[in-house]
Order: C-alpha cells, then structure tokens, then sequence
C-alpha cells in the first residue's frame, strides 16, 4: 500500500542517515566521535581539554608515522601554561578522512603538555577534511616542516623587535634569553622549580618587553664590542656575559664603556688585567660546561676586580658565592 511504502522508504533513509552518522562521528565512545561532539558544542573551535581527552587522542588519533617527541619543546608548552603565555587561540589541526577517520597533524607537543596537567586547558581545535589519505600526509609534510624551524629567533623576527630598535637579530635573541638574569636582580634561575615559583619572570611576553627596556644598553653594547675578534665576540655574545654588559652600561656608564671596549679592541692588555683574563676564560672556558649562574659569575668576578684597580690571574667561579656586581645594585644570594 502507499502509505506502507511511503513508511518504509522514510524507514530507509533515517537508517541511512544513521549510518552516514557513524561514518561521520564514528562509533559512540571513539575518540573521533568525542572530538566531533566537543566540536559541534564549541564556539569557533573553542574548549576546554581535558588532560585525560588528550591522552586518548594521542594514543588513539596521532598521525601514522608521527616524529618522535621533544622533551625540550614540551617543557616549553607546560611552561606556557604555567606563565600565562598559552595560546589557546592558536588551533590544534586534524585531518577528517572520507571514511570517518581522524588524524592528528599539528600540536602532539600541546597535547602531551595538556596531558600532564591537573586540570583542563583551553584550546582550539580544527578539523580539516580530506579527500584522501595522500592528501593527509601532504598536509602533515607541511606542519612537520613549519613547526621543526620554529624559533626563539624566529619569535623575534616576527615581531619585529631587533629592527624596530635598531640591533642585531642575534643580540636581540640573547637579550631575551638573558632577560630572566635581567629581571631577577642579576640572580640566574633554572629548573621547573624555578618556572613555577616565578613564572611571571619566565613570561614569554615580560622577556620580550625586555628587549624593548634595554634597549638603548644594548645598541652601545653592540658598538663596543664591534672590534672583537670573531671569536672573542661570539663569546661574548652569550646570556650572561650579555646581561652583565646591560646591567653594568646602565649603572656604571663610564666604566662599563672602558671595560667593555677595552676588552673588544684588546690592544696591548697587560697580562692580570681583569679584561686579559677575562678574555682567556671566555676563549678555553667551554660554554656547555657549568650551570647559568657560573656564566655571570665569570664577568663579574673580571668586573670587580677591574672596577677595584685588583690584578686578577685566574678566574674561579663558586656555585653557591654571592653576585655582587661593583657600583650597582645587584646582591644577588643563592
């Protein structure tokens, strides 16, 4: 009868839609299904990740043949989180297969980050979709190339910091690395501890303000250590050693620039002049060799001396000393 017929075909096509439904969301309970319900309850992509949610992704949706993780990266990511520098707006990018597969493409750092905190975590996720499996990896390709470069330096370049104020790419990268030196009273501080008890001092964006706020000793830095030899300069040009020419160019102008020319032209030094010495210890000292807080120790123990007319024969950093940097206010105790 038509009335039966009509029944069953609108039978029909409500358990097609329910099939197409599975193959769109997948089996209630999967991994896929979950992230596509998240989806469709968020505002623009928007929610709130559950540690236990990005676990499961990670094991259950990551990308076939995914590189392996960096332990350094996400130590970064956690760091974000703990400093208030997450960027929950930056999305978290899925392929959706036509068969109702989802791949992870970009941002298995952020999620192992999330998967090891003690509460959610908002974030942005983007579901792409892909006519092939092919077409997934070309994608993929793209993201593993973007993310591998991605950069301290390249941050910097993006903003634009290192032209705005007129130095170098290279020095603007080592000011923001020694920024948290800057910002802690001349007091060098590692570890996740640290992060933790201070994170307003590890703040992406307080280090690079820094940048901005030592400014003017940076551009005279730069210019006096213009005759160095390569060497020399490229010793120089590291986060302690940095931290201390900015400190002591805005405290003590006039003999930051006799010390910090002096040793850049190194013209007839004579031998126990702190800046001599201080020159050997940067060219056989190895940089990998010692904790940060050594690294401004050696400058400072050259400076001192030199700022107390003392000859000095040898440089010997002790971890647990104080820093205290001649004629400004840094008193640094561990």
């Amino acid at each position: 009868m038509p009335g039966e017929r009509r029944a069953n075909s609108n039978e029909s096509k409500e358990i097609l839609m329910e099939k197409q439904q599975e193959i769109n969301y997948g089996q209630p309970g999967s991994m896929e299904y979950i992230l596509r319900a998240q989806l469709a309850k968020s505002v623009h992509g928007l929610v709130k990740m559950a540690p236990g949610t990005a676990k499961r992704i990670l094991e259950e949706l990551n990308f076939p043949g995914q590189r392996p993780l960096s332990s350094s990266r996400v130590y970064g990511k956690k760091l974000a989180i703990v400093t208030g520098d997450w960027m929950g707006s930056f999305p978290i990018d899925f392929a959706a297969l036509p068969d109702g597969r989802i791949w992870l493409l970009d941002g298995q750092h952020r999620l192992t980050a999330i998967s090891e905190q003690d509460a959610p975590v908002l974030i942005t996720l983007r579901l792409i979709d892909v006519d092939s499996e092919k077409e997934a990896k070309k994608l993929y390709a793209g993201y593993d190339l973007t993310e591998s470069i991605r950069t301290t330096r390249q941050i910097i370049d993006a903003v634009g910091i290192a032209k705005e104020i007129g130095i170098s790419e290279r020095l603007a990268k080592t000011v923001y690395e020694a920024a948290s030196i800057l910002l802690n009273n001349m007091d060098p501080m590692t570890g996740s501890a640290s992060v933790k008890k201070h994170p307003e001092i590890f703040a992406k964006q307080k280090r690079l303000e820094s940048i901005s706020e030592w400014a003017k000793e940076a551009k005279e830095f730069e210019l006096l250590i213009a005759p160095a030899a390569p060497a020399l300069k490229q010793r120089i040009k590291t986060s302690g050693p940095v931290a201390v020419a900015l400190y002591t160019l805005r405290h003590q102008p006039a003999r930051a620039h006799e010390f910090w020319s002096g040793l850049a032209k190194n013209d007839g030094l004579r031998r126990g002049d702190p800046r001599a010495t201080l020159i050997q210890d940067y060219l056989t000292r190895s940089v990998g060799i010692g904790s940060a807080r050594q690294r401004v120790q050696q400058t400072t123990l050259a400076w001192n001396a030199f700022c107390e007319g003392r000859d000095l024969k040898i440089i010997k950093c002790i971890e647990d000393a104080p820093i205290v940097i001649w004629g400004t206010p840094a008193k640094a105790k561990k």
